[in-house]
């Protein structure tokens, strides 16, 4: 084997589908996400630590690398190449087929193998002579990395946080430059480098790009959907406890387990957010002659969301789409009478930063909110009643800024995420139809 790659995440797919029994990894940078790709490894092959050789560039980290140190340090034998500038980027993965290499632009960090645009080459050899000449090149330039080097980078921590501001703030002046009148941040608003979602992932959906059908554009809206794929393949089993589940077909079209990435009618020709959807079963959903096979037959139901959005991630109940929504018929034949239930579920909910939006689709406006954690639960229905109209979407969201702390990895999205949903989960069955009730 030996073909060019730069696919996003194209190396931590391609290694995990491997038995490894050794890794030597030079990397001029290196971050937490490495860390955690090497940890993963580990656990997955039962490595030694005297199987796992790291080499890093003396200037590998400006945030905190005496404790990114001192963690993989207890996984991996590290050594810092300071005889040398370090620039080059070589990852070996010996296997029972032979050494799965990759050299390139890469660096062992996020950006680099999930993110950026990078090109590396891939191969696999069993004679690796000359490889190990370099590595004992870099061996050569080298010092352990111990206790001693570990305290003398965490004495200059704050140093090194001062000259990362510098950084960034050089950054976002560079950034500047290609921003557009309209787009809700730049790229230095948040530090997103240990985040699940990028900054790339929410500009995709930024005004400027809601109608477009660029190639890129569509790659990067491809990237989003990869990852809300990766997080459902985890999410749908907690939820299905929940009795949610997927769109009724997706088994057979995988797509459809989110919303659409390309402008249609469906989204009114822009792409400004997307989604993986919770529903209900087909069984409680269609009646006689009903078809599960159709993209809409399941977004006309009430749906729980876990969406992408230009500014953010946002988790609720999305209850009607504009037009030939099942569950807003439903419940405006029911308001009255549920009235007291749904202010009592309502006043359950504060607390949780939700606010329950009527939302023009046609206008791309707002046409009014309600604050749950600051108004009066027993003035729901009333709002409800007044403002919900067809035409108009209906649903309840809470919205997580970029940078916060349950937005860094699959496992914390997941967690705040079913935690929304399950205490929303109450209101969903008093206000949903089903063919039981």
């Amino acid at each position: 084997m030996d073909k060019w790659v730069w696919e996003k995440g194209y190396i931590t797919k391609a290694v995990s589908e491997k038995k490894i029994n050794k890794i030597i990894i030079v990397s001029a940078f290196f971050s937490d996400y490495g860390l955690d790709i090497i940890r993963e490894i580990q656990r997955k092959n039962n490595l030694q630590k005297s199987s796992i050789l790291i080499y890093l560039s003396k200037e590998f980290s400006l945030h905190k690398p005496g404790d990114l140190l001192e963690k993989l340090t207890e996984y991996a034998i590290v050594y810092i190449v300071h005889k040398l500038k370090l620039h080059a980027k070589l990852f070996l993965f010996y296997t029972t087929e032979g050494v799965q290499i990759y050299h390139g632009s890469a660096n062992f960090t996020r950006g680099g193998l999930e993110n950026n645009l990078e090109l590396t080459q891939e191969i696999v050899l069993t004679d690796t002579l000359r490889l190990e000449e370099f590595i004992e090149h870099c061996h050569e330039a080298a010092v352990k990395a111990e206790s001693e080097t570990i305290q003398q980078y965490k004495d200059i921590d704050e140093e090194l946080t001062e000259f990362a501001k510098i950084n960034r703030y050089a950054n976002q002046k560079i950034a500047e430059i290609f921003m557009v009148n309209g787009d809700p941040f730049s790229e230095m608003d948040y530090d997103l480098d240990s985040y699940y979602f990028t900054f790339q992932d929410y500009e995709t959906l930024f005004p400027k790009y809601h109608s477009s059908e660029s190639p890129i554009i569509r790659k990067r809206r491809d990237e989003v959907r990869r990852k809300l794929l990766n997080l459902n393949d985890i999410l749908k089993y907690e939820l299905v406890k929940l009795n949610l589940h997927n769109h009724w077909a997706s088994s057979k079209n995988p797509k459809w387990t989110t919303s659409q990435i390309e402008p249609s009618s469906y989204n009114h020709d822009r792409v400004s957010w997307i989604c993986v959807r919770y529903g209900k079963h087909k069984k409680n959903a269609l009646l006689g002659g009903g078809s599960a096979e159709h993209y809409e037959s399941f977004v006309k139901h009430a749906c729980m969301q876990v969406t992408v959005v230009e500014d953010g991630i946002q988790i609720g109940l999305f209850h009607a789409t504009a037009n030939g929504a099942i569950d807003r018929n439903y419940l405006r034949s029911k308001i009255d009478s549920l009235r007291d239930e749904i202010h009592y579920q309502i006043a359950k909910l504060r607390g949780e930063q939700l606010v329950w939006h009527i939302y023009d689709p046609k206008a791309n406006r707002t046409i009014r909110s309600f604050k749950i954690d600051e108004e009066n639960p027993n003035d729901f229905v009333d709002f409800y009643k007044k403002y919900d109209a067809e035409g108009y979407e209906s649903f309840c969201i809470s919205q997580l800024q970029p940078d916060d702390e349950n937005l860094k990895t699959v496992s914390t999205i997941v967690q705040i995420a079913k935690g929304k949903i399950e205490k929303m989960h109450p209101l969903y069955r008093l206000i949903t139809w089903t063919i039981q009730n």
